[in-house]
């Protein structure tokens, strides 16, 4: 579960957040991504002796505001920067997507599954947690 308040932008190595809290705040997606989402990947993947393999998700949406909206521009910008990251790394064996954002929509989801996955605004309930997990398990699972 999110805890509130929780930021990438400055304490992303003690936490492994998406930035949605920090969309929350008003931190533009490019500072998201170049002083956040960015140097962690590089942490992970440029550890001398290891072949770490990294998952990187996109930025699910929330019941504020929905994808026409403007509101939600920076998201979508975020979203288009992880893509981006994932389909221009020179590490394709290592770093894979988990497209989150298309596949747990809020706004195009209907309200008897929307009220199972998700517990509020934000945050997703155990059953939405347990497809995230799934999404995550079905892009990782053949290349462990």
């Amino acid at each position: 579960r999110g805890v509130s308040g929780e930021r990438v932008v400055p304490t992303m190595v003690d936490r492994l957040h998406s930035g949605t809290n920090d969309l929350a705040d008003s931190v533009l997606a490019e500072n998201i991504f170049k002083n956040g989402l960015e140097p962690m990947y590089a942490m992970c993947l440029n550890q001398p002796q290891m072949k770490t393999k990294l998952v990187v998700m996109t930025v699910i949406e929330n019941a504020y505001d929905s994808p026409s909206h403007h509101d939600d521009k920076e998201r979508q910008i975020l979203n288009d920067m992880i893509r981006n990251y994932v389909t221009n790394t020179d590490k394709p064996d290592r770093v894979f997507l988990v497209d989150l954002d298309k596949s747990i929509p809020f706004h195009s989801m209907n309200n008897d599954e929307r009220l199972q996955i998700w517990d509020d605004c934000v945050h997703l309930t155990s059953a939405g947690y347990d497809r995230m997990a799934t999404l995550v398990f079905n892009v990782i699972k053949n290349k462990l």
